[in-house]
C-alpha cells in the first residue's frame, strides 16, 4: 500500500542495493556521491535563508557527501565549509577534501569555534552504522542540538537505528532528513519520526535486485484509494453489522465507544453482546442508535464481525474467548483485556490492536522470552512482526507512528498525534477497523485503512479532546480522505 520510492529498506537492504549499482552495474562511487550531494545541496539552500553553512563530516562515506555539498554550495556563491571530525578519512572522503580544496572551500579539522549561527548539515554517520555513538560524535550532536539554527541530515541523523528508530544515546535532530532513493524504517518508527523532521527521497540512481516492499509506509493516496472503492450501501444491512463483545462494570463506556466509531466508519449496525445493566444504561444515555442483546454462547449470530474486548475488564466476563479466538470463523479484531485470553494460532481472519504493554505480556507467553513494554519500544518492527508470527493476526501496534503487520509484512502509519492520547481512543480504533472489515475489507486492509483514519481524525482536533470527538472526526476523515501527507516522503531527482 505504497508508492513505489516510500517502500522502505532497510541497513543491510541499502548496502546490497550500494554494492549491486557499484560492483555489479560499474556505476562509478563518485557518480552517485556528486548526485547525492547535489540533491541534499538544493535542500540546504531551500533551508538556509541568509545562514551559512556548515557539514559536519565523518570518516566515511557520508563525510564525503557533507564535503561534496559545502563544494557545491561555495560554487553556488553561498559561503559554506566543512568541518572534518575524525582524523581516519575513506578513499572518497579524502578525494572529496582534495577537490574542495583545490576550489577554495575552506576546511577545517574539529567543531565550529565561536557563537555564530549557521545550517548544520549532519554528514557524520550514514545509514550503515549502527548506535549508540562513540566519541567524537556525541559531543558533535551535543553540540549540533544545542544550536538554534536550522538542521539538515544526510541519509539518517546521526544516532538514529536505521532499521528499528531506536535512538540509545544522543541523536542529531533534524528539521529535514534527505535519505537516498528508498526511505528507511527509522525515519518514520517511533522515536525515529521527530529526530528525522521531514523526511525527502532523492533518487540518485542507485538500483537494487531486491525488489520485495516487505516493509512500507501507508500511503495516503492508496488510503483514499481504498475509501473510494468502498460501497456506500442503499440500506443498512449492506453496510455489514458489527457485533461488540464488551462491557464490564466500571468500564461500560469501552464498548460505547467502539461502536460508536464502527457507526462513524459506516457501518450499518452496530449490536453490543453484555448482560451488564450499567453498559445498557450507557447505551440509552449517549447512544441509542447502538443496540444491545445477552450476550450468549456465540454472540450477536447475526453480526458479520466482531470487535472482542473493550471494557472486559473482570476474568468472569472473559469466560469463553480462547474458544472464541480459535472457534468463531467471523472476521474480528481483538483488544484490550481479550489479547490475554489469545490461547493458540488461529487460522480465521483475525486484527488484534495491542499497545506496548499488552505486546510484551502477549510475546512473553508465546515465545517463552522475556519481553517488556521498553524492549517493543526498543524494536517496534521485530515485536509487531513476532506478535504476527505467533498469532495468526495482523497485528496493530499502537503508539505514536503505529504499525501494523502481516507475517513479515510491515505497514508503518505517517498520522497521528497528540490528541489521540486519550482514554478510549483504541476503542475508536478497534471500532473503526471492524466497520472496515464489515463493508468488505481484507483484514490487512482494514488495519492500514484504519489506522491511518484513525491518526488523521486525532490531527484534526486539539489536545483536551476527547474519545467520542475521536469517533466523529472519523466520519469527517473517510468523507473526504487527504492523499498527501507531510510525514509521507517528499521525492526528488538526482
Amino acid at each position: 500500500m505504497t508508492r513505489a520510492w516510500a517502500t522502505l529498506w532497510t541497513r543491510s537492504q541499502a548496502a546490497a542495493a550500494d554494492r549491486h549499482t557499484i560492483v555489479e552495474l560499474g556505476t562509478p562511487s563518485p557518480v552517485l556521491m556528486e548526485r547525492a550531494a547535489l540533491c541534499c545541496a538544493r535542500e540546504a539552500l531551500a533551508m538556509r535563508g541568509d545562514l551559512p553553512v556548515w557539514a559536519l563530516c565523518g570518516p566515511g562515506n557520508n563525510g564525503g557527501d557533507g564535503v561534496a555539498v559545502a563544494r557545491i554550495l561555495h560554487g553556488w556563491g553561498v559561503p559554506a565549509r566543512a568541518f572534518l571530525l575524525s582524523e581516519r578519512l575513506s578513499p572518497e572522503l579524502a578525494q572529496q577534501v582534495a577537490l574542495a580544496e583545490k576550489l577554495g572551500v575552506p576546511i577545517e579539522r574539529g567543531l565550529p569555534q565561536g557563537q555564530a549561527e549557521a545550517l548544520i548539515v549532519d554528514a557524520m554517520l550514514g545509514t550503515g552504522a549502527a548506535p549508540p555513538l562513540r566519541q567524537p560524535f556525541v559531543a558533535a550532536v551535543g553540540w549540533a542540538n544545542a544550536r538554534s539554527g536550522p538542521k539538515l541530515a544526510i541519509d539518517i541523523p546521526t544516532g538514529l537505528d536505521a532499521d528499528t528508530g531506536a535512538a540509545p544515546g544522543p541523536v542529531f535532530a533534524a528539521d529535514r532528513t534527505v535519505t537516498f532513493v528508498r526511505s528507511k524504517p527509522g525515519l518514520h518508527v517511533t522515536p525515529g519520526r521527530a529526530a528525522a523532521g521531514e523526511v525527502v527521497v532523492a533518487d540518485i540512481g542507485i538500483v537494487s535486485q531486491d525488489m520485495s516492499d516487505e516493509t512500507c509506509l501507508i500511503d495516503p493516496g492508496e488510503v483514499a484509494r481504498s475509501i473510494a472503492g468502498l460501497k456506500p450501501g442503499s440500506h443498512k444491512g449492506e453496510r455489514g453489522h458489527v457485533g461488540i463483545v464488551g462491557g464490564s462494570a466500571g468500564t461500560p463506556g469501552a464498548a460505547v465507544l467502539a461502536g460508536a466509531a464502527a457507526l462513524r466508519a459506516g457501518a450499518g449496525l452496530v449490536t453490543i453482546a453484555t448482560d451488564d445493566r450499567e453498559v445498557q444504561a450507557q447505551l440509552l444515555a449517549h447512544r441509542p442508535e447502538l443496540m444491545v442483546q445477552p450476550r450468549g454462547a456465540e454472540p450477536v449470530p447475526a453480526a458479520k464481525v466482531l470487535v472482542v474486548g473493550p471494557g472486559l475488564v473482570r476474568e468472569a466476563d472473559r469466560a469463553g474467548l480462547a474458544e472464541l479466538w480459535l472457534e468463531d470463523r467471523r472476521p474480528a479484531v481483538w483488544d484490550a483485556s481479550a489479547l490475554a485470553e489469545i490461547g493458540g494460532r488461529s487460522a480465521m481472519p483475525r486484527v488484534i490492536t495491542p499497545h506496548p504493554a499488552e505486546a510484551a505480556r502477549l510475546l512473553s507467553a508465546r515465545t517463552g522470552e522475556t519481553w517488556t513494554a521498553a524492549r517493543v519500544q526498543a524494536d517496534r518492527p521485530l515485536a509487531a512482526r513476532s506478535l504476527a508470527t505467533v498469532t495468526g493476526a495482523v497485528v496493530v501496534l499502537k503508539g505514536e507512528g503505529t504499525l501494523v503487520a502481516e507475517g513479515s509484512r510491515l505497514g508503518v502509519c505517517v498520522s497521528g498525534g497528540p490528541a489521540l492520547a486519550t482514554a478510549g481512543s483504541g476503542d475508536c480504533l478497534a471500532g473503526a477497523i471492524a466497520a472496515l472489515l464489515g463493508r468488505g475489507l481484507s483484514p490487512w486492509a482494514a488495519a492500514t485503512v484504519g489506522v491511518h483514519v484513525h491518526g488523521m481524525a486525532g490531527e484534526r482536533l486539539i489536545v483536551g479532546a476527547v474519545a467520542l470527538d475521536i469517533a466523529d472526526a472519523i466520519a469527517a476523515v473517510l468523507a473526504a480522505p487527504e492523499e498527501t501527507h507531510p510525514r509521507f516522503p517528499r521525492r526528488v531527482l538526482g
